[in-house]
């Protein structure tokens, strides 16, 4: 079978529907389709990580990205278990699974990443977890609901966010990460041992410096070996050690792929075929606000992309100049980041305010001293916003970090 449609976006992360809605906002007319290999209609993929984890009874529906009505009533179709095999750029088509062509004016490719695993002997047994969708976080709470031992391979932010609602839930947690502490890429020395030392206190155990080398287990895992010669008894595992761009139907259809950062966009988030866009987790963009070009695995990245890849595509002429912003959630604090997550790259830190309560800014600066991230972390999430908002006009400003105040920030 072969439709035809003005804007097709494939994917079916939070991009392809807030894409949807700023080109909607902007053609009232033109035809629309969003293509998902899921089960799903979009959703967002902060809730997995955190109360889809720590709850029990949470809905389904609860991580969707807009309420069901919103495709019909703005007159989008939506395509979901149907998974794009191939592009043909001089026809403008897209190939599903199932054969079915759909021709396209203008194509988003919206089709983020998916969890790493780890090549290593008993990584098939039951009870190891990586966690992308819905069905991965439901799983990793049914298991949690009958364990008491859990592992945890990987302590970026995801897995610490798992690891909070599987000690909400009561268990034995114990953390490997094969860096010197938690969230490795982003966290400066001092605040990895914070973050360590507030989940130690709240019973988690810690194993630095070493990496998995086997899972064992007659059935199901019941233990994990580690290069430290560590065994630990396990009821669950949980893999989070990054994960892979999902560039394959760009790079076979022959647009330009970076292979460590993604499909490569200009300011205007277009690939290099004019009628193909890219946003989200797989595109390598020209970061004007600070001066880089990368790809960004967030949420709040996925949405501000596609409303700004939306207009675009629905016929704006305005470049992507957002300042990074990623948060997070955990135990009973709450943290943002804004600028270039050079985390213990920095070649100056400096904390502002009160690190032992964890009430704090910490500023991270180039060799010249100007400020490149600021991370807020604070109990009361409220806080947070007028600090954000801040740190954003600082890291535009190229402002020095020596020069920054607790109270110009309100810390």
């Amino acid at each position: 079978m072969e439709e035809t449609t003005t804007y097709l976006l494939l994917g079916g992360g939070p991009a392809s529907v807030w894409a949807a809605q700023a080109i909607r906002e902007r053609d009232k007319e033109g035809s629309m389709t969003i293509v998902t290999n899921e089960a799903h209609p979009p959703y967002d993929k902060p809730p997995l990580s955190k109360k889809y984890i720590a709850e029990d009874g949470v809905p389904t529906d609860d991580a969707y990205s807009k309420f069901d009505s919103f495709y019909p009533d703005n007159g989008i179709a939506l395509r979901t278990r149907s998974a794009a095999v191939g592009i043909d750029r001089g026809r403008r088509t897209v190939t599903l699974e199932n054969g079915d062509t759909l021709c396209y004016e203008k194509l988003l490719l919206a089709l983020g990443a998916e969890p790493r695993t780890l090549d290593i002997p008993g990584s098939s047994l039951p009870g190891i977890f990586t966690l992308r969708t819905i069905e991965n976080a439901q799983a990793i709470a049914a298991a949690a609901r009958n364990s008491r031992r859990a592992v945890l391979v990987g302590a970026g932010y995801l897995n610490m966010e798992v690891a909070s609602g599987l000690l909400q839930r009561g268990l034995d947690v114990t953390i490997v990460e094969q860096g010197s502490g938690p969230w490795a890429r982003l966290a400066s020395p001092t605040l990895a041992r914070f973050l360590a030392d507030a989940y130690t206190a709240r019973g988690a155990k810690f194993l630095f410096g070493q990496s998995v080398i086997a899972f064992e287990g007659e059935g199901r895992v019941e233990s994990v070996s580690t290069t430290g010669g560590s065994r630990l008894p396990a009821d669950m595992v949980v893999v989070a050690v990054g994960a892979a761009l999902r560039t394959e139907l760009a790079r076979d259809a022959g647009l330009e792929v970076d292979p460590r950062e993604g499909v490569v966009v200009d300011e205007y988030l277009q690939t290099s075929d004019p009628s193909i866009w890219a946003a989200g987790d797989i595109a390598c963009f020209n970061d004007i606000a600070i001066g880089r070009r990368w790809h960004v695995e967030h949420h709040l990245n996925a949405k501000w992309q596609s409303r700004a890849v939306g207009a675009i595509m629905a016929g704006e002429r305005k470049p992507y100049n957002q300042v990074p912003y990623l948060f997070s959630d955990f135990l009973d604090l709450h943290m943002v980041l804004r600028g270039d997550p050079v985390g213990s790259h920095a070649a100056q830190t400096r904390v502002l305010g009160d690190l032992a309560r964890g009430e704090f800014v910490e500023l991270y600066a180039a060799d010249n001293g100007v400020l490149k991230m600021g991370l807020a972390i604070s109990h009361d999430e409220s806080r947070l916003d007028p600090i954000s908002d801040k740190l954003e006009e600082l890291v535009r400003a190229r402002a020095l970090a020596a020069e920054v105040t607790e109270s110009s920030l309100g810390v």
